[in-house]
């Protein structure tokens, strides 16, 4: 078995060709070293774009099924090696990212898990992702921590070629790093407020992503701390849309961060209220995606 790399040395002369278009060539990622004798056939990357993440099928519907979420997004089409199997090329890049830290949300093999027979062209109609063509195809996807973010890694390997898209999320960059009971109770004791920044949702989901626990964790962690602390969580949305749906999204996305910490973390219910604002209560311009970034967040609330 040819042995892969990730978040290794050996990508180094890995080189990004700029365009002065929002895509542009690439070919590779930091990522991932690909598979020995393989030939990129494709590389492009979106700064910033919605991908739909397929994470299972639905044999009666016979459709693809996933989520959507948002971030810059890399996408690689290589050709396989003569010479190596559908599974041998996608064990190794399973290790690989495996090693890495990759937590798996979807993964299948072949006909009757991935797909049927006569629906082999299901990935490619979700999202364009051309790889899964065969009978022996082999199709994970996943989450893994990468420069502060969290990545959303799906990969897969047909017949002629294996696909990989990373999907780096923008709401990662801070949140993993400075969410802490701490620096909660901080900024509740300085504010009476504070942005829980790493609660990641799908785009315009209420449903929690994988590597939202570090932040649910300080969340509880603070409350346990503070037996006699109750708290409104308090959802807020960009101005992106219509204010009905906004509104009721963030009171959604509330309602689920309390959930969360009341089904999985053991907190009283009695001591959370989610409430939702919408975007009647932004923290930065409306009129910069960075800023729209900045105003879709969650936000606890001493009571």
């Amino acid at each position: 078995m040819i042995k892969l790399s990730v978040l290794s040395a050996c990508v180094a002369s890995l080189f990004f060709t700029t365009t002065s278009w929002a895509q542009r060539e690439v070919s590779g990622h930091p990522l991932v070293a690909l598979y020995e004798g393989a030939e990129l056939g494709s590389g492009e990357q979106f700064e910033f774009d919605t991908y739909r993440l397929v994470t299972g099928f639905d044999f009666e519907d016979r459709v693809a099924t996933g989520i959507t979420i948002e971030g810059r997004i890399t996408r690689l089409y290589h050709d396989n090696p003569d010479e190596r199997s559908e599974h041998e090329i996608f064990a190794n890049y399973l290790e690989a990212f495996e090693d890495a830290g990759l937590s798996v949300i979807f993964q299948c093999a072949g006909d009757g898990e991935c797909f049927t027979g006569s629906t082999r062209n299901a990935y490619r109609n979700f999202n364009g992702f051309a790889a899964m063509n065969g009978g022996n195809s082999r199709y994970a996807a996943g989450t893994l921590e990468h420069d502060g973010r969290l990545a959303y890694i799906a990969f897969g390997t047909g017949r002629h070629g294996t696909s990989i898209d990373i999907i780096e999320t923008t709401e990662m960059a801070t949140g993993r790093v400075t969410v802490s009971a701490e620096a909660l109770a901080s900024g509740l004791e300085a504010n009476g407020h504070v942005r829980v920044d790493g609660l990641l949702f799908a785009l315009d989901q209420a449903d929690l992503l994988p590597g939202s626990e570090t932040a649910l964790q300080a969340v509880a962690e603070l409350l346990e701390q503070n037996p006699e602390m109750s708290l409104y969580v308090v959802g807020h949305t960009d101005s992106s849309g219509a204010f009905a749906h906004n509104m009721s999204l963030s009171q959604r996305r509330a309602s689920a961060v309390v959930t969360a910490l009341v089904e999985q973390y053991g907190i009283d219910g009695t001591r959370l209220e989610a409430h939702g604002v919408g975007p009647l209560s932004p923290e930065a311009s409306q009129a910069s995606e960075t800023g729209r970034a900045l105003n879709r967040r969650v936000e606890i609330v001493l009571k």
